[in-house]
């Protein structure tokens, strides 16, 4: 798992993975090993876990915007973190379209083809 886009929202950076989503074990073990690095870094605050509907992505939310050298080291904290976690895809739905419905054929025309 890797992250493939960065993104500031409101007061929070989005930090969206290959992944269509992230563990709880695998949040907590993201958390153990990254908040300790974000204190050292001057950052009080956490990481929260979402999904983006839309693109289908795990989201990483680093609950604050740090100065552009400061998140590059949060990236690459992550992304060292997260780098052996496989990439989970969306479940595969079949959809069915178009459906049609007929009428079932008579009883009195089946019964004459078999007479016949």
């Amino acid at each position: 798992m890797k992250i493939i886009e960065e993104k500031e929202a409101w007061i929070h950076t989005h930090f969206i993975v290959d992944s269509y989503f992230i563990t709880e074990q695998e949040c907590r073990q993201i958390s153990i090993n990254v908040e300790p690095e974000l204190l050292q870094l001057g950052i009080q605050y956490g990481l929260a876990y979402n999904i983006a509907p839309s693109n289908q992505r795990a989201i990483i939310v680093l609950e604050c915007i740090p100065f552009d050298s400061v998140k590059a080291m949060v990236r690459e904290l992550i992304d060292e973190e997260i780098k052996d976690f496989p990439v989970r895809l969306p479940e595969q739905r079949n959809v069915v379209t178009n459906i049609s419905v007929t009428e079932p054929a008579t009883n009195a025309q089946s019964d004459s083809e078999h007479n016949s």
